[in-house]
């Protein structure tokens, strides 16, 4: 009963601690209006949040591929198209001999005359803890460019001689990004991070600011708990740290037999933006293979948008290799 409850206290005490230092990290940043692509399913694109998530999985080598449509058949005051375009890829591997994992993933974002696209490359060092727990600090770095059509470019003053009203611009700037992830043996985990702390700045040769990176805070929890022997709650929520303002997404998915899922989630600010409805698989003999369909009902501003957003994304796990063990040879003079 002593052992139980130290190891139970120990426990309480680890996530507690990371608790503070998450809310500490939320206090102390500078937090400006969000800039990086939105995604329904974020509960399978940890990765792209939180550089502590890499190599997070111990025993498989995960990947995956996103594409979002968002406010389908969406008509712009100007041009044609406008509405959001995003796409993710990531690999996530486990270097469990050292403690360790590694990530890379890029991601691409259309948004009217704006596009962005990164490619960032994660380490995450992991701390093992009591009771199979671990804390993980996450590092990520790479090159953020942004593309800029001027034709399709309203600036707040028109014909302003220092912003050219035709051509495409391109300029690449380096990106940098922490994290910190909590994982229980349990079967719950929680994350924060922090992302675009060089604050780098794009002008397009134009010597005018006209776009900057501004730092975004993540903040995401969630887990995985047996209701029954064939079904599964995974609850999961994330929430958005931007300037003078907070929007979360929060959403339950019900697994049946770890071969189809399905289930509700919401995002808001300040009132319901989108009610959201998620539909997937798992395929092949060990459940490898993961599609998921994601449906999102706008329910805020919608004279100024559509009413449809829709994602689907394809996952898939490779077991990691297991450490070789070399097997010890006993000779009959060194046996005592």
């Amino acid at each position: 009963m002593k052992k139980y409850f130290h190891s139970t206290f120990s426990s309480l005490f680890n996530l507690s601690f990371f608790c503070a230092t998450c809310f500490l990290s939320l206090v102390s940043a500078n937090l400006l209006a969000q800039q990086d692509a939105q995604f329904s399913q974020y509960m399978f694109n940890n990765l792209y949040f939180n550089p502590a998530t890499a190599g997070s999985d111990a025993d498989y080598t995960t990947m995956g591929i996103f594409h979002r449509s968002q406010w389908i058949n969406y008509s712009p005051t100007f041009d044609d198209g406008g509405a959001p375009s995003s796409q993710v890829g990531f690999v996530s591997m486990p270097l469990n001999r050292i403690n360790s994992g590694i990530g890379i993933h890029f991601a691409n974002d259309k948004i009217g005359p704006l596009s962005s696209t990164e490619v960032q490359i994660s380490y995450a060092y992991h701390f093992n803890l009591k009771n199979k727990d671990r804390i993980s600090l996450g590092l990520r770095g790479g090159i953020y460019n942004q593309r800029i059509d001027f034709s399709q470019y309203r600036p707040n003053q028109e014909n302003d001689p220092s912003i050219p009203s035709t051509g495409v611009e391109n300029q690449f700037q380096p990106d940098l990004a922490v994290g910190l992830y909590y994982q229980s043996a349990k079967g719950y985990y929680i994350g924060v991070s922090t992302n675009h702390l060089l604050q780098s700045t794009f002008d397009y040769s134009t010597g005018v600011n006209i776009t900057s990176l501004k730092p975004h805070v993540y903040l995401m929890g969630g887990g995985s708990f047996d209701v029954s022997p064939s079904l599964m709650l995974q609850p999961s929520a994330i929430l958005k740290f931007t300037s003078g303002a907070l929007s979360y997404e929060g959403s339950v998915l019900l697994n049946y037999n770890e071969t189809y899922f399905g289930g509700i989630s919401a995002r808001a600010s300040n009132s319901l933006d989108a009610g959201i409805l998620i539909l997937g698989v798992n395929m092949l003999e060990n459940k490898d293979l993961r599609i998921t369909y994601s449906l999102d009902l706008v329910t805020s501003g919608k004279d100024a948008k559509q009413p449809t957003s829709h994602e689907i994304s394809i996952g898939y796990r490779l077991p990691s290799p297991k450490p070789k063990v070399v097997p010890t040879i006993r000779t009959p003079r060194f046996r005592f």
